[in-house]
């Protein structure tokens, strides 16, 4: 999926947690406002990618579109037990909500990544062979056979389920947006 998509779906998946979650008030407002900015952690992912170097240029054409298992896998999921457990220590509500956001802004980037052909990166082959004298290869790079996990196969440019995400992911903002300013009129 684009940047954009990615952006704007995350949007629509925080706005609703605080919808769900969160009272009216100054608080829910306040958590709206962040969502604005931790969503970019959203995106963050392919940033990583593209620093590490996972997309393979050839005068300026990408040949393949690889997500390296560091920032694309599953198992990132595991990144977050720090970061839950500082929330749960920390006395301040806002820290907690910031950790939950960017939580919820990375899964999403995750989700919409399983839909491609190329899907989520589960981990390596086995570099062992049934063959007791063959000999193996270490990969200090980018390991080339993965095992993947492919929700569907939707092609990651495909316009039309761009556009989709992205009004999805509006639709769930101004949806919040319209339950607050409601929310004020009826105090």
């Amino acid at each position: 999926m684009k940047n954009r998509t990615h952006y704007l779906f995350s949007l629509g998946l925080t706005s609703g947690y605080v919808m769900f979650i969160v009272d009216g008030g100054f608080y829910a407002w306040l958590i709206m406002l962040l969502s604005l900015l931790t969503n970019f952690f959203s995106i963050a992912p392919n940033f990583i990618d593209q620093y590490l170097g996972a997309q393979f240029k050839n005068e300026g054409v990408i040949l393949t579109r690889n997500r390296h298992p560091l920032t694309h896998s599953p198992w990132t999921v595991l990144y977050y037990l720090p970061l839950l457990y500082l929330a749960q220590k920390s006395q301040f509500s806002i820290l907690n909500m910031i950790i939950s956001l960017f939580i919820i802004s990375w899964s999403s980037h995750l989700f919409l990544d399983s839909l491609n052909p190329g899907g989520l990166p589960l981990g390596r082959q086995s570099i062992f062979s049934n063959h007791p004298i063959k000999h193996y290869k270490f990969h200090l790079s980018y390991p080339q056979r993965t095992r993947r996990l492919c929700l569907a196969r939707i092609p990651f440019n495909d316009p039309r389920v761009n556009q989709k995400l992205e009004r999805s992911g509006l639709f769930l903002f101004s949806l919040n947006c319209a339950s607050l300013f409601l929310s004020l009129f009826r105090s």
